[in-house]
């Protein structure tokens, strides 16, 4: 029997709703509509990996409405220029920010890793990995926030993102890793841009491996059920509607099976409440 795959998106949805788990990942149903904010940042995703990878071409900036277009087809033309529009300016407003004043020497650019844990295997998909000019080697990531404070940068060094992939990187590669560059973007009126250096953090690597194995013990007895968490971040569940209603008519109408290979995860992620 193939070993169950766990990401940090199974992960945390499963923490989140059990029923949305089994929604996204069992019935393997995703919504045919994709919320514009994930539209913005898969785009800038994109650009950014480009970036890295050197194949970045002045083509795809200056038509960026083709870019996105290919990316989502069924996006009205009113949808395509607005998503086209928000993620050329953050990615001109990361490049200003992080290229010319604080430039790193790229390693590698959405790396795939598997660490297999016995009964189930780890999979994850790291932004980048990155040396400034110190020749040290770092994870790098990128986050969105509504906020920026303390307590949010301490969440993300003892989070369990920051656990899983830091876990996964010490077992792919025999160098060391310094620990996280987080690039962050601040969603204010006019967005501010934050870089942030987090060393690694054992404990929380400790504590997500004991949260790992319970979620695999009950995602294999098939123990799902919802939460009362149905909003987050001032939008709706996605499954909401199946949660309260669940028909043939609906899942017809407003869902589609995955495609194969569709990973489900965005890795410009919004980790601060609105």
């Amino acid at each position: 029997m193939e070993k169950l795959k766990l990401s940090h998106s199974k992960i945390s949805t499963f923490l989140h709703c059990r029923q949305r788990y089994a929604w996204s990942y069992v019935e393997e149903l995703v919504p045919k509509e994709k919320a514009f904010p994930l539209q913005v940042g898969d785009i800038l995703h994109q650009l950014l990996d480009l970036w890295y990878t050197d194949s970045l071409e002045q083509r795809y900036l200056q038509d960026m409405e083709a870019f996105v277009r290919d990316c989502y087809p069924n996006n009205t033309s009113e949808q395509t220029l607005e998503v086209a529009y928000q993620a050329l300016r953050l990615f001109n407003g990361y490049y200003t920010k992080f290229a010319e004043s604080d430039p790193l020497n790229f390693v590698s650019s959405e790396t795939h890793i598997e660490v297999d844990m016995g009964d189930y295997i780890l999979v994850m998909r790291v932004d980048a990995l990155a040396r400034p000019k110190d020749g040290r080697l770092w994870r790098v990531e990128h986050k969105t926030t509504a906020r920026l404070d303390s307590h949010y940068l301490n969440g993300l060094k003892g989070g369990l993102q920051g656990a899983i992939y830091d876990f996964g990187v010490e077992h792919m590669l025999k160098e060391k890793v310094e620990g996280t560059i987080y690039n962050l973007l601040v969603k204010t009126k006019e967005p501010q841009y934050h870089r942030a250096y987090t060393k690694r953090n054992l404990a929380a690597q400790e504590r997500m491996l004991k949260t790992v194995e319970g979620v695999y013990r009950d995602i294999t007895k098939g123990d799902f059920y919802p939460s009362s968490q149905c909003y987050q971040y001032a939008r709706e569940c996605p499954y909401l509607l199946l949660c309260n209603h669940d028909s043939k008519e609906a899942r017809e109408a407003f869902y589609e099976k995955k495609v194969s290979g569709d990973s489900s995860i965005t890795n410009v992620k919004e980790e601060g409440g609105e």
